[in-house]
């Protein structure tokens, strides 16, 4: 469950335009510490799987003392009213010999003495397993305590599960809807370049080089701004997604022109380009926007082949759900 949540600001709040070295060298480190955050929240996740199974264990350890020290006490009942039966049977003797003891005195007093001795033994034994009964109620009492908490305790931490597992539902089921519905808008565009897929909690648009760009250009034609209208009508009106723009490039150095000095320079000005008609053709807010370079340095095949650098030109239109109500409730 947690794999799916956690990976949720790696690109989204680090990355932005850049053209100078120093800016890149920002966004790495701002992604390693992105990363970081993203491992933090993975561990939260595992610690609260692992305190359910421990509170889950405490109740099952609380239960079993309870019903030994019930049992415990049912047992020093019974032998408090043995004792007591005893007492009242001494009680009835020592009663007896009272009456009697003025006729018997001369040669039953040692007898007496020694009944008397066992009375007061008996007396007090009996006092002792009262008290012994007394501290046992008062420990079921602070047991049963201790289980009401525990299971207060596990209910909200499982009340805390279910609503993180219901927000990731809600982030999953918003993005398989998402992403019909660009499929949709985009009909016709997959056999051109355009691919469209679904994992880690976002979706991504992949778009080749050939369906936007002439080589070495950073102009879109007329075919990919049709394609790019019709992605940002489908996507003006979620305000709950951010959107990522990456341009990528094969690894042959670029030439050169005018300020773009290299394949960064183009990956970046590319991902600039797109970003423009997406907020040129619709209503979509510029603030859920983000342009990236990446130059060649994120390829998906190898560049040793003529296909395989065709697929590595390519802009990737990244679609991640913002997540400010699940921060809130790992917050809580």
């Amino acid at each position: 469950m947690t794999y799916r949540i956690l990976p949720i600001l790696i690109i989204i709040a680090t990355l932005s335009s850049c053209v100078s070295p120093k800016v890149v060298e920002e966004i790495k480190q701002q992604r390693q510490e992105t990363f970081q955050e993203n491992q933090e929240i993975k561990k939260e996740n595992t610690s609260l799987s692992t305190e359910n199974i421990e509170l889950k264990d405490k109740l099952s350890r609380l239960n079993s003392e309870i019903t030994q020290l019930i049992s415990d006490s049912t047992t020093r009942a019974a032998s408090c009213r043995q004792l007591q039966s005893q007492l009242d049977d001494l009680n009835e003797a020592y009663d007896l010999l009272t009456a009697k003891n003025s006729q018997m005195m001369s040669n039953k007093a040692e007898e007496t003495k020694k009944v008397l001795k066992e009375l007061q033994n008996t007396r007090e034994e009996l006092l002792k397993k009262e008290d012994e009964l007394l501290t046992l109620e008062q420990n079921l009492s602070v047991k049963q305590k201790e289980l009401l908490n525990t299971q207060n305790e596990l209910i909200e931490r499982e009340k805390k599960v279910m609503e993180l597992q219901s927000i990731i539902n809600r982030k999953d089921s918003l993005l398989s809807a998402l992403k019909d519905r660009i499929s949709s808008a985009l009909l016709g565009f997959e056999g051109d370049g355009l691919t469209i897929t679904q994992k880690n909690g976002k979706v991504y648009i992949s778009l080749e080089e050939q369906l936007l760009f002439a080589s070495g250009s950073w102009q879109v034609d007329s075919r990919g701004r049709e394609a790019l209208s019709k992605l940002s009508k489908a996507l003006e009106n979620q305000q709950d997604i951010n959107v990522l723009i990456e341009g990528h490039t094969d690894s042959i150095p670029f030439g050169g022109r005018g300020q773009i000095k290299d394949n960064w320079d183009l990956s970046v000005v590319r991902a600039t380009a797109i970003v423009r008609i997406l907020t040129s053709s619709s209503s979509i807010d510029p603030e859920r926007l983000t342009a990236a370079g990446k130059g060649e340095f994120v390829p998906i095949q190898s560049n040793s082949t003529s296909a395989g650098r065709s697929a590595n030109r390519r802009i990737e239109i990244i679609l991640t759900p913002k997540l400010y109500d699940l921060y809130e409730l790992l917050e809580d």
